[in-house]
């Protein structure tokens, strides 16, 4: 009994202990002891009591070099990663661009000036007054001669011509020099091979393979441009170029004219070494509304069916006003004999291209190429790799005189609404008219063309023509959805 009672005594110290132990030890060992959790003993046995809480009281200096230490080390770090990921960002755009497009990136859009006939400029004397000055100003006059009439020149010129004897040197030294004109022109000349896969008789694949003549007309500073008259065939795989040294190269169409029977290919420059590069040169466009009767001309390309062949003449007529589809042209006849197959362009004696060979004009006889000036709208966008809106109408201009004398509308005379063409399509008839394309007048050939270049394939044009009838000329209107040359 006695012992229980000195147990139920002590219990009560015991706790008294216990509460005291943890006010002194603070309100995190409350918590432990709360848990259920046993003080730590000490582990040096010269500690007097036990430990319960152990602080290090840190120096702010080395907090601070620890934060400025991490800090560096971010910086570091981020310019870094920020260097490889520009490195990589540069040599994998050129890939990427290379996968996801097809063409190059193009640095400039192409632009070619319009031609215009240049008429010559009426020279005035200029109008001067006389200086007055004194005796001591006066210049030393030289002493008069007499001048040599004009007529007794020309007389002496005529009779010099007509005293000198022509012999076989001088016929030679005038083909030499045509010769080298046509060698600096063919350094620009290329073949152009288009292979295209088709079937046999059999069923059996084969691959069947067209060549033509083209001009290299300019090089940017990724691609070489060739204008071809190659009619482009659908479903080409591929596409060849010859350079005048006999390299070959890779290549693509990258717009035709199916309506002129003209194309734009594209040749790469990191396809062509450095050495064709070097000897290749591009022929210049000329201006084809200057061209006149008689002027020498040389035809280049494949004029006699063989690809850098030659053959000189001269213009024997010209022809302004030939109507095309949606424009009219100006035709270059030469007095020059082609193949049936002859392709290649008309040359003038400053190695400027004048005009380009068509199909149906060449062969016996007389050979007719369009002239340039009439294309050169069609080679910039071509060139851009646009392509050409087609509204399928043949007519004449209707002049002021016309209108005027035969009591008919201004505007454009429809010769023909191309058979299933998209002017055909919409109700235009031969006969109508054609007044206005949308909010454009349209009073010429020309102003057809103009409107068209700024339109695309598969867009909606309103077309305002006259019709005639019973009671007159009746306005009308058609939405002609455009198609593609």
């Amino acid at each position: 009994m006695a012992d229980l009672e000195n147990k139920g005594r002590e219990e009560p110290e015991r706790k008294a202990q216990k509460e005291t132990e943890q006010e002194t030890a603070g309100p995190g060992l409350k918590k432990q002891a709360g848990a259920g959790q046993e003080e730590p003993e000490a582990e040096n046995s010269s500690e007097s009591g036990r430990v319960f809480v152990r602080e290090r009281i840190l120096n702010r200096l080395e907090n601070r070099r620890r934060w400025v230490k991490k800090g560096i080390t971010l910086f570091v770090s981020a310019v870094i990663f920020g260097a490889v990921a520009c490195l990589v960002f540069v040599w994998l755009r050129p890939h990427m661009e290379e996968w996801l497009t097809e063409e190059a990136p193009q640095e400039g859009v192409i632009h070619l000036p319009r031609d215009e006939e240049t008429k010559p400029e009426e020279t005035k004397p200029a109008q001067t007054e006389p200086v007055q000055t004194t005796e001591s100003e006066q210049l030393p006059t030289e002493p008069e001669t007499e001048t040599q009439p004009t007529e007794d020149i020309k007389e002496v010129v005529e009779s010099a011509v007509e005293s000198y004897q022509w012999n076989i040197t001088d016929y030679e030294n005038l083909y030499r020099a045509l010769g080298e004109i046509a060698t600096e022109v063919n350094k620009g000349i290329v073949t152009v091979t288009t292979r295209t896969p088709a079937t046999d008789f059999f069923d059996n694949p084969i691959e069947t393979e067209g060549k033509a003549s083209g001009v290299i007309w300019n090089i940017t500073s990724y691609e070489m441009l060739i204008l071809t008259g190659y009619r482009t065939q659908e479903g080409e795989s591929t596409v060849e170029v010859t350079f005048c040294n006999g390299t070959k190269a890779a290549a693509s169409v990258k717009s035709a004219d199916g309506r002129t029977g003209i194309a734009i290919v594209s040749v790469p420059l990191a396809s062509v070494d450095e050495a064709t590069s070097e000897q290749v040169r591009p022929v210049p466009l000329g201006n084809s509304i200057e061209a006149r009767l008689g002027q020498p001309v040389i035809l280049a390309g494949s004029p006699k069916d063989f690809v850098g062949s030659v053959a000189y003449g001269m213009i024997t007529y010209v022809r302004p006003g030939v109507q095309k589809e949606d424009m009219d042209v100006r035709m270059l006849y030469t007095d020059v004999s082609t193949g049936s197959q002859a392709t290649g362009v008309v040359v003038n004696l400053k190695g400027q291209v004048i005009g380009v060979l068509t199909a149906g004009t060449t062969g016996s006889g007389t050979t007719g190429a369009i002239g340039i000036s009439d294309l050169k709208s069609s080679i910039e966008r071509l060139s851009n790799g646009s392509s050409l809106a087609y509204l399928g109408v043949i007519g004449q201009d209707v002049t002021e005189e016309i209108s005027e004398s035969r009591q008919i509308p201004r505007g454009v005379y429809v010769s023909e609404a191309v058979l299933e063409g998209p002017a055909y399509n919409a109700g235009l008839q031969s006969g109508d008219v054609l007044m206005a394309l949308d909010d454009t007048e349209i009073l010429s050939v020309n102003m057809i063309e103009g409107f068209l270049e700024g339109k695309l394939p598969e867009e909606t044009v309103t077309a305002h023509v006259a019709r005639i009838g019973r009671d007159g000329y009746t306005e009308m209107e058609f939405d002609v959805i455009l198609g593609g040359r």
